[in-house]
């Protein structure tokens, strides 16, 4: 009886002793990924000018544009700000938004690490291929959500009367480039979650080639939904993509799905 409380105690210890040791690693995983967003950050800072002319790139490009359709009117653009302190609020916002996006493959490098220990040799190759595709598929939506920008902002101007004075905040203006590239990064992860779904058995190859007449209807509607400018352009600019990972990542799920045999 002895002995098996003794090693019933040992059991325990090793748990414990176990548990701190993750804790620790956790922690400083999390403080090295604070100092890649804060690398990031003054990165950002150093290039504050240059982020927000790229920022500031769709609007201008718009505006070039309807000045070209109406020789002698068009839309002239004056950023405004309300308050004398959203100078310094729209610096930081830059900042921090650039400072995240810089660190974001070093932080998902972290975060692999950390559970990399504990998957098997199967779950580690796959892991191994998903990582470097959700990067690669983030920095495509963003990319492409910048250059429809323009394409949104011409078609919301085309209900502006010409020759008009238009007082841009540009901290709204921001918000709504910031919001429109996020939700096309995080969308574009579509053939990541299905190859997850895939890999755990809740979807299959068959099923998705079966009803991928459904399935397109119901990503156009995310689209509709999702996109921040609310504009057919930007609908399908969203919408269209979505479908092409969709049938991309029918493939991509019969790589990972469990087959017939392992389901024996």
């Amino acid at each position: 009886m002895a002995l098996k409380l003794r090693w019933k105690d040992e059991s325990e210890d090793e748990k414990k002793a176990e548990l701190v040791e993750h804790l620790a690693e956790l922690r400083t995983r999390i403080m090295r990924s604070c100092l890649y967003v804060g690398a990031g950050m003054i990165v950002a800072w150093i290039f504050y000018y240059r982020i927000h002319d790229f920022l500031a790139g769709p609007i201008d490009h718009a505006l070039s544009q309807m000045r070209s359709e109406h020789p002698g009117g068009g839309i002239a653009n004056t950023f405004v700000f309300q308050h004398f302190t959203d100078g310094f609020f729209m610096f930081l916002q830059i900042v921090m938004i650039g400072g995240l996006i810089i660190a974001l493959p070093f932080v998902l490098y972290e975060a692999w690490a950390f559970i990399r220990p504990g998957l098997t040799v199967s779950e580690r190759k796959a892991a191994s291929f998903v990582f470097p595709l959700s990067i690669v598929l983030f920095a495509c939506g963003l990319s492409v959500a910048y250059l429809i920008l323009p394409m949104a902002i011409h078609w919301f101007l085309s209900f502006v009367p010409t020759d008009t004075i238009l007082l841009q905040n540009p901290l709204t203006y921001i918000v709504f480039v910031v919001k429109l590239m996020l939700v096309f990064g995080l969308l574009f992860q579509l053939p990541v979650v299905l190859m997850f779904l895939g890999k755990i058995g809740v979807i299959n190859s068959a099923l998705m080639k079966k009803y991928w007449r459904q399935i397109a209807v119901g990503l156009f509607t995310l689209a509709m939904v999702a996109a921040p400018s609310n504009d057919p352009g930007t609908m399908l600019a969203l919408a269209i993509p979505l479908t092409i990972l969709f049938f991309g990542s029918i493939w991509l799920v019969q790589m990972v799905e469990p087959k017939d045999k392992d389901k024996d």
